[in-house]
C-alpha cells in the first residue's frame, strides 16, 4: 500500500488522565497539531478553581458548553469568571475571547449541577504555564 500524503493529520494519541477532571482530557498543548494552535478538552462535575491570575503572549478562547451532546445548552454550573480585573457570571454555553495580554483568571467552578465541558483554544503551538500556581493559604 502507498503512504498516506494525509495520515498524519489524524492525532489518535491525545487522551490524557488528569486527577481533578472527570475522565480523560483530550490535551495538545507540546505542538502535537502541527499548527499555531493548541487545545484541551475537559469534563467537570463539581466545583473547582483555577486561581492563579495570568496573561499569555497570545489569544487564548475558554469554551464553556453544557455536557450533553444532544443539547449543549443544557447548562447546570455557574461560573464566576474574571478578565482584565472584571468579574463576570456565567450560567449558560459561553465562549470567553481572552486577547494577548490580558490578565485573567481566577475561574471559579461556584456550582455544578451536572457536567459541563471546559475547552481551551489558544493560538501557540507549545502552551506552558508560567509556572506552578501559588500555593493555596489556608483561610
Amino acid at each position: 500500500m502507498a503512504a498516506s500524503r494525509y495520515g498524519a493529520c489524524i492525532k489518535t494519541e491525545l487522551l490524557r488522565d488528569i486527577p481533578y477532571y472527570t475522565g480523560q482530557s483530550v490535551v495538545a498543548h507540546d505542538g502535537e497539531l502541527d499548527a499555531d494552535c493548541s487545545l484541551g478538552y475537559h469534563c467537570i462535575s463539581k466545583p473547582m478553581s483555577f486561581d492563579h491570575p495570568h496573561s499569555h503572549d497570545f489569544p487564548e478562547m475558554l469554551g464553556f458548553i453544557g455536557g450533553n451532546p444532544a443539547d449543549i445548552s443544557d447548562f447546570g454550573a455557574e461560573i464566576e469568571f474574571t478578565i482584565g480585573g472584571e468579574k463576570h457570571v456565567i450560567t449558560g454555553p459561553a465562549v470567553v475571547s481572552v486577547p494577548a495580554g490580558v490578565e485573567h483568571c481566577p475561574i471559579v467552578f461556584t456550582r455544578v449541577d451536572k457536567p459541563i465541558v471546559f475547552l481551551e483554544v489558544s493560538l501557540t503551538r507549545i502552551w506552558r504555564p508560567d509556572g506552578p500556581p501559588p500555593e493555596k493559604q489556608p483561610g
